[in-house]
């Protein structure tokens, strides 16, 4: 019997003992059915897809992973291909570019000896026109040895070498970065010679000025913005000691401890005659003579 003011349950579904169940709103029954449709699509629309992209059998599986490396090694391939096309072209801007760097360093080398030319003659006329009074004659010899020691004119005289060389390798292999000589290698040793006495310094025929710079730049050491190729040949004029008190330094000591860890070449010599080039870096244009002693704090 149903209780009063109130509509019997749904089909297969009881209502509790001494309870009653409210009748659901029409709006409920479409929301749910609503939801359960959208649901079962989706459901069904997915497991489709995934059916469908999934090779049935081996056969479609081994079909597929063909496709996929024929594709991998058709790239290849073409590529491979590319390179081989365009290798002619590569080496022939290589080639035209080696030339051209030739090309640019003997033009340098022309300009700075046109360059040493011209200042001897410079030189030659201001003697010239010094010499003929006695202030004069007393001027010129302080020019030349302000020039001799600023490096703007070419000097001569007794001194020693110092050669740094790459660490030897085999064959087959290249010295490591911290088998070759770096630029810091070549600074310590100017710096130890300056220290020693040396009046005139020197790497691979790049004279020292004040404004000279020791440098490294995609593996290649820089000296007044040239690049330079092992082995380092550093050559300083100074006095008769100057391999002796060279030797004694603290930058000599730190060079032989790295000649022996890590194989780097590290020799020096006395030499009777070295003729230095002038420098060919700009020289200051302005310099103040400091005397000893002066500045210090004491």
């Amino acid at each position: 019997m149903a209780v009063s003011g109130s509509a019997p349950p749904p089909s297969g579904r009881r209502a509790p003992s001494g309870q009653s169940i409210a009748a659901p709103t029409l709006a409920r029954d479409r929301l749910n059915l609503i939801e359960l449709i959208t649901a079962d699509a989706v459901a069904s629309d997915y497991a489709g897809v995934v059916s469908e992209a999934r090779p049935s059998s081996r056969r479609q599986q081994a079909l597929v992973a063909a496709i996929a490396t024929g594709m991998a090694g058709f790239v290849l391939a073409l590529g491979l291909s590319a390179r081989i096309l365009n290798a002619p072209v590569i080496d022939e801007q290589k080639v035209a570019l080696q030339e051209r760097i030739r090309a640019t360093d003997a033009r340098q080398g022309e300009l700075t000896a046109e360059v040493t030319r011209l200042r001897e003659e410079a030189q030659m006329a201001r003697e010239q026109a010094l010499e003929s009074t006695l202030g004069g004659a007393a001027l010129t010899a302080r020019v030349r040895a302000l020039e001799a020691a600023t490096g703007y004119t070419a000097v001569i005289g007794p001194g020693m070498a110092v050669t740094l060389s790459d660490a030897a390798v085999g064959e087959e292999g290249e010295p490591t970065e911290v088998e070759r000589v770096l630029d810091s290698d070549v600074q310590r040793t100017v710096n130890g010679l300056w220290t020693a006495g040396a009046e005139a310094v020197a790497v691979n025929g790049q004279r020292l000025s004040a404004r000279t710079a020791i440098r490294s730049a995609a593996g290649a050491i820089l000296v007044n913005y040239r690049p330079l190729s092992p082995p380092y040949r550093i050559e300083a004029i100074g006095p008769d000691q100057l391999e002796q008190d060279f030797l004694a330094t603290q930058d000599a000591a730190e060079l032989r401890g790295i000649s022996e860890q890590f194989g780097i070449g590290f020799t020096t010599e006395s030499v009777d005659e070295i003729q230095l080039p002038a420098a060919t870096s700009p020289l200051p244009e302005q310099a103040e003579v400091i005397v000893p002693g002066e500045g210090e704090d004491g």
